[in-house]
């Protein structure tokens, strides 16, 4: 029986899994899709700036733009399986998720369903004593808050305030309070931030949390560690002129860099100053791993066609067996109180024109799948193996995994466990079994597939079309050689 017979069979039965989960039905709440735009999120931070004497800033100096859901809220949210009333009613007495605006100096948080800032850090506003601080409460964020804490910073490594006073409020929802933050130093707040609280339901405060941090300093030193070593081996066979192919790899390159710049700016990030330093990273890590492993062929034309056809079938394939993997994951961690933010996408849908989401389903899948499989399968398992099989999908799927914590899941380290779990390995399989091409274009269709099927739910016919690119792949079947 043939690699594709086979898959066919395993793909059927994990599409049959597939739709079961889905039938068993999702604990995950919709938030209503953004109603609102860029320009809106700029008008109410100039409107509201204005009113507590902050810094305001304009387009052009922000450096990110996303949403951010409150886990807190979100987890209970999900918990009680709230209605539509319900959500609505909620969000009229705690922001549910805020928009996140960044530049270099300064971060504001913005409560959409209001317009209210929610965070502002990086300011300075100058008080006299702790009243001032009770005034200022009471004066933006209205009456009823009492102090519950206050706590010096003791000396405290990456913390540049001296107090921190917390205050809370009582809503007419039952295990629902409203929580301000205050931080200052040397008589200034430097930082406030309000949101809602659920009873039993912890806020998980990722940029506090000791893990994250250790990760994200081992993540940096991993990425540098690499860039070196990629260097120096590229350097190495430049000199020993022991590179097999250039146009290929450069092609590919090419396509996967524009893409991340692409996706860098339609994710509300800057692609100019150190804003385009990720993009062009990762342009160049394509590049170079590339050129390290690249191996020239001397297969004939027509044999190479079969093959790139044999990849993009068994990736499809492949894609539909993947799907019931994570599925079947998230549903069992579901019930172990996982939560994944329901605003990922909210950010993209306020920053670009919903007609050109179709190109942002295509270029998410490229891209990824052109780099993420060129370093940490095609250049890092070669490397990694050497040291046994599981030291090598354990490391791999780790160190893919850290470079997606940026997803606003709960806990923390969700896609990290997913990543050990379920994608590292499986990925890891693909690319033994099938080759680079086959693991490509498995990781391709994952990802634009994802997002092509997320937009039936803002617009059919940008779906439609983004649906379309998304499988545009399979149209080379049609393909015939002499």
């Amino acid at each position: 029986m043939s690699k594709s017979r086979r898959l066919s069979i395993i793909a059927a039965v994990s599409l049959t899994i597939y739709i079961l989960i889905l039938s068993l039905g999702s604990s995950e709440i919709k938030y209503p899709l953004p109603s609102y735009n860029k320009a809106d999120i700029f008008n109410y931070i100039v409107t509201e700036s204005e009113k507590l004497n902050l810094p305001s800033f304009s387009a052009e100096d922000v450096t990110f733009i996303n949403a951010k859901a409150n886990n807190s809220i979100g987890r209970y949210v999900e918990s009680r399986q709230f209605d539509e009333r319900q959500l609505d009613e909620l969000q009229q007495k705690v922001p549910i998720y805020t928009i996140e605006v960044e530049t270099g100096e300064r971060l504001y948080e913005i409560n959409p369903s209001n317009g209210r800032i929610t965070r502002a850090s990086g300011i300075s506003l100058p008080f006299n004593e702790k009243n001032s601080i009770d005034n200022f409460i009471q004066t933006y964020f209205g009456s009823g808050y009492t102090l519950q804490t206050q706590k010096a910073s003791e000396g405290e490594i990456f913390t540049d305030w001296h107090m921190k006073y917390v205050y809370t409020a009582s809503t007419s929802l039952d295990n629902i309070s409203k929580v301000v933050e205050i931080y200052t130093s040397e008589n200034k707040i430097i930082e406030f931030q309000q949101y809602g609280a659920a009873a039993g339901f912890p806020l998980q405060e990722v940029e506090d949390s000791t893990g994250l941090m250790i990760i994200s300093i081992f993540m940096l030193l991993f990425l540098v560690t690499l860039l070196i070593i990629v260097t120096v081996q590229l350097i190495k066979r430049l000199i020993k002129k022991q590179i097999e192919a250039f146009v290929a790899p450069f092609l590919l390159s090419l396509v996967a860099g524009f893409g991340w710049f692409f996706l860098t700016s339609a994710m509300g990030g800057s692609i100019t100053g150190f804003g385009a330093i990720e993009p062009a990273f990762m342009t160049y890590l394509t590049l170079a791993t590339l050129l390290i492993r690249w191996k020239k062929s001397a297969k004939s034309h027509e044999i190479k066609i079969l093959e790139w056809k044999d990849a993009i079938f068994q990736g499809l394939l492949l894609t539909i067996i993947f799907f019931a993997l994570t599925s079947l994951f998230f549903y069992i961690t579901g019930f172990f109180g996982s939560w994944i933010s329901p605003v990922l996408n909210h950010g993209l849908l306020i920053n670009v024109n919903p007609w050109i989401l179709p190109i942002f389903t295509l270029f998410i899948g490229l891209s990824a799948a052109v780099t993420e499989e060129a370093v940490f399968r095609r250049y890092m398992i070669p490397f990694f193996d050497r040291f046994g099989v599981i030291t090598s999908v354990l490391l791999t799927s780790f160190l893919w995994g850290i470079l997606h914590l940026a997803y606003d899941v709960h806990p923390w380290y969700l896609r990290v466990i997913e990543f050990m779990i379920i994608g590292g390995p499986f990925f890891y399989f693909v690319y033994k079994k099938f080759g680079f091409k086959t693991a490509a274009f498995c990781h391709y269709f994952n990802n634009s597939l994802i997002t092509a099927f997320f937009l039936f739910s803002v617009n059919i016919n940008v779906a439609i079309v983004a649906l379309f690119l998304s499988v545009s792949p399979l149209l080379f079947l049609l393909y015939r050689t002499k």
